[in-house]
């Protein structure tokens, strides 16, 4: 769990200011409008990151990460939770972390992006990636909801083409064709078009870096 330590080991490090850090440390239950947990763009990541922080819950916390910072961390979603009783136990209070206000990120790439957030005194250096996932959730014939997606390559499951049919000579319409989704499942237990809840071809920015100068 080193390398997971060394990523969260800057947290603990960052110094408390005074009362307002006192107070929130002793105020009870947080009463701050809850962040929504979002990925579609990188203020919405690092927002939720930061409240993942704020409201120690460090499965969130993984799920902001990229795939390769993951691997390169070498963290699954057991060792990250693991890991972070450890960090919460040493440094009670950590969640003060989380009360850092994030700036807008500047975009470096179609797929890339970073953000410098200010937390008391010192400066930590965000950079996503734009990840592509499908997910297809269905109900099956015995009523239970189930789930099937991972990550994917965005643009072998979508095609953009010119629709020939438009409704007016000022206007142009483009098709956008998503697909094919695969489902393995039992043969015996076909999934009709009616069983389908949700599908889904969508991008989302996680983590890939974390610097503290």
């Amino acid at each position: 769990m080193r390398p997971w330590l060394s990523l969260l080991v800057i947290l603990p490090a960052l110094p408390l200011s005074g009362c307002c850090s006192l107070a929130r440390f002793w105020c009870g239950p947080d009463k701050t409008p809850w962040v929504q947990q979002r990925f579609d763009t990188p203020l919405a990541t690092a927002r939720t990151l930061l409240e993942a922080i704020r409201r120690d819950d460090p499965e969130v916390v993984y799920l902001c990460l990229s795939d390769g910072y993951r691997r390169r961390l070498g963290i699954d979603s057991m060792t990250a939770v693991l890991a972070w009783q450890r960090i919460r136990e040493q440094n009670p209070g950590l969640h003060v972390a989380g009360y850092a206000n994030v700036p807008a990120p500047r975009r470096t790439g179609d797929d890339r992006a970073t953000v410098a957030v200010e937390v008391e005194g010192l400066t930590i250096e965000l950079d996503f990636e734009r990840q592509a996932y499908w997910e297809v959730r269905y109900v099956s014939g015995d009523g239970v909801q189930l789930e099937q997606g991972g990550t994917t390559n965005f643009a072998a499951r979508a095609l953009v083409a010119a629709d020939p049919a438009h409704p007016g000579a000022d206007d142009a319409t483009t098709r956008v064709v998503v697909g094919p989704l695969v489902l393995v499942h039992d043969p015996e237990a076909p999934i009709a078009v009616d069983a389908l809840d949700h599908v889904a071809l969508t991008r989302r920015w996680k983590v890939s870096d974390l610097r503290v100068r």
